[in-house]
């Protein structure tokens, strides 16, 4: 079985070019400011992961109500914080931040979600919603089975973009989750 790699198993040396393109879409920053902002962020976290006491600290000084148990699993790796961040900013319509969700989690870069991309989004969605239950039928990989399986159209064990697009449209709690802030 071929396995992707994790974003928390990484070695942080530098972004990539994916990360540097969302996060440049995203925050009007050069690619100059970004990349100064990475190592600034690599210098506090030399193990490419903040703690739930530092990110909860950062992010309370843009939020004074950020919840103490943001973290899901205690930590924050780059991705995570720059997918949240990315989330939260976006501002176009449920198409476009679906769009935006399933390039950013399709991490092999084949235009396909396998179970286990699918199941990382599932934790970093569970992370935002603050969901600390994950056993059962809120397992991140067995749901990622399940909607594969739901999915799936031509049966490969993968869903594309377009899949992916028309189940969460249609899935009332993700459309909500995603609705752009108005």
């Amino acid at each position: 079985m071929e396995t992707t790699p994790n974003h928390k198993q990484r070695k942080f040396k530098e972004l990539t070019p994916k990360e540097l393109a969302i996060l440049r879409t995203n925050s009007k920053l050069s690619d100059k400011e970004i990349k100064m902002c990475y190592e600034g962020f690599i210098e506090m976290c030399p193990t490419g992961q903040l703690d739930q006491k530092t990110f909860t600290s950062i992010c309370k000084t843009f939020d004074p109500d950020t919840d103490e148990q943001i973290c899901g699993d205690g930590t924050v790796d780059f991705s995570e914080y720059l997918f949240a961040t990315a989330v939260t900013n976006f501002s176009g319509d449920l198409e476009q931040r679906l769009e935006f969700i399933f390039d950013f989690w399709d991490i092999s870069e084949d235009g396909q979600l396998d179970q286990n991309e699918l199941g990382r989004l599932i934790s970093a969605m569970y992370d935002r919603a603050r969901i600390k239950d994950r056993h059962g039928d809120n397992d991140p990989h067995k749901r990622a089975k399940e909607i594969i399986k739901k999915l799936d159209i031509n049966h490969d064990k993968k869903i594309s973009k377009e899949e992916f697009i028309q189940g969460c449209q249609r899935d009332e709690v993700i459309a909500k989750l995603l609705a752009p802030a108005l």
